[in-house]
């Protein structure tokens, strides 16, 4: 049980290091140096790269008999911003239908927090916020399954492409784009929240497109 808990531990390790670009997509992974950074053993680190591996975080290679950071296609990231979006979009309805005054405060408190990101130079910290504003929204739908999946597709394909470019004008569109989402959820309107949804993640997809492909 011990040895389970060491490789769970590890294997969260590694993926909070892969969200921030502490190791990077299609770098190498050396087993005995991450390790001795990590302070364990390679029996632990081993297991959770078989984690990783499985769930398509790393590939495994068994001619070089080594790992490393999956790369996305374009293929996949197509897949992941489409599901990401369905996710988000089919929560709502019912996100809307449970909204207070208390909610509502809320989810304009975590539009607020990236917004005041701008003044910090961190990628990861913004890519946090604005994974924390969004997945509120299908947080409101009342179904922690849904929530944790879409945690799950967000995270994908942020933490297997750099973000460094995730600034400047798109950063200050990306304010815009919150604004309105909140605003039609003042508004309980549930057409102008799906509309808004649905253009920030086409605007998201083809700022993606144009610095990674």
């Amino acid at each position: 049980m011990a040895e389970q808990n060491l490789e769970y531990k590890v294997y969260q390790q590694i993926k909070e290091m892969m969200l921030n670009f502490d190791i990077v997509p299609g770098q190498r992974i050396v087993i005995t140096d991450l390790a001795e950074k990590l302070g364990v053993s390679r029996t632990p680190v081993k297991m959770a790269l078989i984690m990783l591996s499985k769930e398509g975080f790393v590939d495994y290679s068994a001619r070089q008999s080594c790992y490393t950071i999956h790369q996305l296609s374009q293929e996949e990231l197509d897949g992941l911003h489409e599901f990401r979006e369905l996710l988000e979009l089919g929560a709502v309805r019912k996100a809307i239908k449970n909204m207070t005054p208390e909610k509502l405060e809320i989810l304009e408190e975590k539009a607020n927090n990236f917004k005041q990101a701008a003044a910090v130079d961190e990628r990861e910290l913004r890519f946090v916020l604005d994974l924390d504003f969004h997945a509120y929204i299908v947080d409101l739908a009342g179904s922690p399954y849904l929530t944790a999946t879409y945690r799950d597709v967000y995270q994908r394909f942020f933490m297997r492409r750099r973000i460094s470019k995730f600034f400047g004008e798109r950063y200050i569109q990306v304010i815009s784009e919150h604004k309105e989402v909140v605003e039609a959820f003042r508004q309980n309107d549930v057409e102008r929240a799906l509309q808004a949804i649905a253009a920030h993640a086409k605007a998201t997809k083809e700022f993606m497109d144009s610095i990674y492909f």
